[in-house]
């Protein structure tokens, strides 16, 4: 059944390309490449054991990773724009997509087979509930509390000079801004666990509050993913906890990128460079209305702002390095790379320790923008070609691979605690959603958020009596045995 579901994907998105080449009549359609990259990432269903199965990290992955290189020109088809960039039938920025997502499915299948040893007890330690709503709130406070003095009075904006504060910041208060900000994700994560661990009116009412405040706080700084992250994370939570698809928060997020998502945009184009964060605070009904009626005018036009699936659109980003590297522009030979090693280092302990922004640098090399702050997101898939070339790839996506089948050992079909489900939560975070951006940035801060998990489950996680019990009197080993209903009695 897996397979004839595969096929039957595979033959509706064929039909779909076949309605939007017609409806289009786009010159350069990439038909092939986008036939080969939906069947790749499609694979997932073929050994998908549930939504928070052993597999539902390689899914959630490969659904990203479509997304990230294929949807654009997908939707390119219908409104009959170009976007291949190549008179070949497949260019070389496109091998690369497809290698490196078969590298990547390779390396977690080789990963995904190497189990516990049989017999092995399953660890059976969980929070207790009162130590998940009082760690959690307190978490949410913190770090909301250090995400409003970060933004509001430190970081003032994007630029470089809204940046020119921090260096008269000590590190100690530097450091500690940031691992406060680093509260606020692990916090909504465990009151959404409370509140389906539970389903009473009082914590969802609590989540519900988080979720709002961190939309708000998002609009108002002006970072979409810190609008998204809390809604998300509380799908998330379902989706890992309980196998299944919440489809009214599904449709709140929805709502979000078709509504809300113009909205910020205008709001950039309104306040950025021009109102202070703590002035749009002051006066938010006044600004709100500017940005209303600036919306039309910034999301339409030869000069309006990107769509939601433009700015995840991470295929331009490899393609431009490829291009670039191939007209001399040399390769980093893993300088961009660096940082991972010195992660656990803050510059309260190392002063001297190298920057290396990833996205300006990428910027300037290739000639991107003429504005020095600019960032742009190679992805991960562009930073190991620009570090390594081919092998980088082949070798770079495997080792991707092969973490992510590490880290679906915690799925939570097998066992239900707080602190699989903040491993598995955060990964997906750092390491997929990660993707997009720089590979130190997103490692660094997913092995620190680790420690962390590991840290909270050693102060926090209690095995019940009862738990107890029942592994000592019979051990669960892994893999667990199936179990069937006696249709006879």
């Amino acid at each position: 059944m897996r397979f004839a579901l595969y096929a039957g994907l595979n033959i509706l998105f064929w039909l779909l390309l076949a309605v939007g080449y017609a409806v289009g009549g786009q010159a350069d359609p990439r038909i092939l490449y986008l036939v080969a990259l939906f069947a790749l990432c499609s694979s997932a269903v073929i050994d998908l054991d549930g939504l928070n199965g052993r597999y539902s990290f390689l899914a959630i992955f490969l659904v990203l990773y479509f997304v990230y290189f294929g949807v654009q020109d997908v939707s390119s088809l219908f409104d009959g724009s170009y976007g291949g960039g190549s008179q070949e039938v497949l260019s070389k920025t496109e091998a690369l997509i497809l290698v490196g997502g078969m590298m990547l499915v390779l390396g977690f299948r080789v990963a995904v087979k190497f189990r516990n040893p049989p017999g092995k007890t399953l660890p059976a330690a969980d929070w207790p509930l009162r130590s998940i709503l009082v760690v959690g709130t307190a978490m949410w406070l913190i770090g909301t509390a250090a995400t409003y003095y970060w933004y509001f009075f430190i970081v003032t904006d994007k630029t470089l000079a809204g940046t020119k504060a921090i260096s008269s910041v000590s590190q100690w208060v530097v450091s500690g801004l940031i691992l406060g900000q680093m509260l606020v994700p692990l916090s909504t994560l465990l009151l959404a666990y409370a509140w389906r661990s539970t389903r009473r009116g009082s914590i969802f009412a609590l989540v519900a509050m988080v979720v709002a405040v961190q939309f708000f706080l998002g609009f108002v700084i002006d970072i979409k993913v810190m609008a998204l992250t809390g809604g998300l994370l509380v799908i998330l939570t379902i989706v890992l906890t309980e196998g299944r698809i919440p489809k009214a928060w599904i449709a709140g997020v929805a709502i979000f990128i078709y509504a809300a998502f113009p909205v910020f945009q205008a709001y950039r184009a309104v306040v950025t460079g021009n109102v202070s964060r703590v002035a749009v605070l002051e006066n938010f009904s006044k600004t709100l209305d500017a940005v209303l009626a600036a919306e039309t005018r910034t999301n339409s036009g030869r000069e309006r702002a990107q769509t939601f699936f433009e700015r995840l659109s991470m295929k331009s980003s490899v393609q431009m390095i490829v291009h670039g590297t191939e007209s001399g522009i040399p390769f980093q030979h893993g300088y961009t790379l660096t940082p991972i090693i010195s992660s656990f280092l803050p510059r309260i302990v190392w002063t001297d320790k190298p920057d290396v922004p990833v996205g300006r640098m990428i910027n300037r090399a290739f000639n991107v923008t003429e504005q020095d702050e600019t960032y742009i997101s190679p992805s991960h898939l562009g930073e190991l070609y620009w570090n390594f070339g081919w092998p980088g790839v082949v070798l770079g996506m495997a080792a991707i691979g092969a973490l992510s089948g590490f880290i679906s050992r915690f799925n939570l079909r097998e066992r239900k605690t707080v602190t699989r489900l903040l491993v598995m939560a955060l990964s997906v975070e750092f390491v997929i959603h990660g993707f997009e951006g720089s590979i130190a940035t997103s490692y660094v801060v997913w092995l620190r958020t680790m420690a962390a998990v590991g840290l909270l489950h050693l102060l926090f996680a209690r095995k019940s009596a009862a738990t107890a019990t029942a592994t000592e009197s019979a051990p669960q080993t892994w893999p667990p045995e199936a179990r069937f209903t006696n249709l006879l009695t």
